[in-house]
C-alpha cells in the first residue's frame, strides 16, 4: 500500500468516525428534546425543563451537526466513487 493509499484509508477511517459520533449526538440531543416535550404539559413533572432558549439551542445544535455530518459523509462518498 502506497503512502497516499495509507492516508487516504486513514482519512476515511477519520471521516467515517466523525459520521458515526455525529449521529450518536443527534440521537442524545434528539432524546433529550423529546423528554423534554412530554415535560411542558406539566412543568412540575420536570425537576429542570429545558426552557425555549435551550430547546432552540437544541434544534441549532442539531442542525449544525447534521449539516457537518453530511458533508463529511458527501467526502467520503465521492472520494470512493460513491455512485459512480
Amino acid at each position: 500500500m502506497t503512502t497516499e493509499a495509507k492516508t487516504s484509508h486513514l482519512d476515511h477511517r477519520s471521516i467515517a468516525k466523525r459520521i458515526e459520533e455525529s449521529l450518536d449526538a443527534i440521537g442524545i440531543l434528539a432524546e433529550v428534546l423529546l423528554k423534554n416535550g412530554g415535560r411542558k404539559g406539566n412543568p412540575d413533572d420536570a425537576s429542570d425543563p429545558i426552557d425555549d432558549r435551550g430547546e432552540s439551542g437544541i434544534q441549532s445544535a442539531i442542525s449544525i451537526i447534521a449539516c457537518l455530518a453530511h458533508r463529511d459523509f458527501c467526502v467520503l462518498a465521492t472520494d470512493l466513487g460513491i455512485p459512480e
